[in-house]
């Protein structure tokens, strides 16, 4: 719908009259009548009742009338919107992340993200890898960060981060035989923390497990596992170095490929975007621990 035409509309109802009209948008009144008309038939009904002088509002013309201010406000608003953007030189980020990420990487990367680029506004969406897959190759996402082994699936760049090491830590207290485990049996041995399992992914957990937890969260995992409840898959970034010493991890062969990869959706090729990823790689790179 033309928005033009609306104003007219609206400015013919405020002043009562189409000379009153004409006047305050500066257009002659033929001007003003044949935009009148053309929004008439658009809407395929009469907006106004011509009595003598005066005009009228249709039962038509009073419903359309709340609805083209409404129209005109959000269209105004928009420009403003757009016009502040271009003046900050504003950023909105679509960025998805693992659980993982989000809880104990991402906290320590905004700081140098900001600082690099501080009108950037963040948009975070946490999911499991397959699903922000899904949406950074149908651009519902400008970027994530992902757990996979090998060079991620369908996307149109990816970028290498480091290391996804999981390994199966618990108190050195509590379960000083985790550390001479070799094998997944070994480790099924002790009580177990894990996070629930997607449908047909397999469990840790043994059905004769006399005591084992299952959560939502690596946050609740971690917590567990430092409690001293039991023993957790969890990453070498989720532990400081305070909290590695008081642990032990059992001696299971990892996969050596799976790593942490930064993934962009195919529409971002601008010159800022690509900036604004490598700081974002950069500063993930530097919060992950040195081997």
């Amino acid at each position: 719908m033309n928005l033009d035409r609306l104003e007219v509309f609206l400015r013919i109802v405020e002043t009562g009259s189409m000379g009153a009209a004409s006047r305050v948008l500066h257009l002659t009144q033929p001007a003003l009548s044949h935009s009148l008309r053309l929004l008439e038939d658009e809407l395929g009904t009469p907006l106004f009742d011509r009595r003598g002088r005066g005009l009228v509002l249709t039962a038509a013309g009073r419903a359309l009338e709340p609805r083209a201010r409404a129209l005109l406000e959000a269209a105004q608003q928009l420009a403003r919107d757009v016009g502040r953007t271009a003046a900050q030189r504003y950023h909105d980020l679509r960025v998805g992340t693992v659980d993982s990420v989000a809880t104990f990487l991402l906290p320590r990367v905004l700081t140098p993200v900001r600082r690099a680029f501080p009108e950037l506004a963040i948009k975070l969406t946490t999911a499991r890898t397959l699903e922000l897959l899904r949406r950074v190759a149908t651009s519902e996402l400008d970027c994530a960060i992902v757990a996979w082994s090998g060079p991620p699936d369908g996307v149109a760049r990816a970028e290498r981060l480091g290391p996804y090491t999981l390994r199966f830590w618990g108190r050195k207290d509590r379960f000083p035989s985790l550390g001479r485990a070799t094998t997944e049996d070994a480790v099924r041995e002790l009580p177990i923390v894990e996070i629930e399992a997607l449908p047909g992914q397999g469990s840790m957990i043994r059905k004769d497990a006399p005591a084992y937890a299952v959560t939502g969260s690596l946050a609740s995992v971690k917590a567990l596992v430092l409690a001293g409840f039991g023993v957790g898959a969890m990453l070498d970034f989720m532990l400081s170095p305070t909290e590695r010493r008081a642990l032990v991890h059992a001696r299971v062969p990892h996969d050596p490929d799976c790593a942490l990869h930064l993934v962009s959706a195919p529409t971002r090729t601008g010159d800022t975007e690509r900036r604004l990823d490598h700081a974002l790689a950069a500063a993930l790179r530097a919060a992950l621990p040195r081997r």
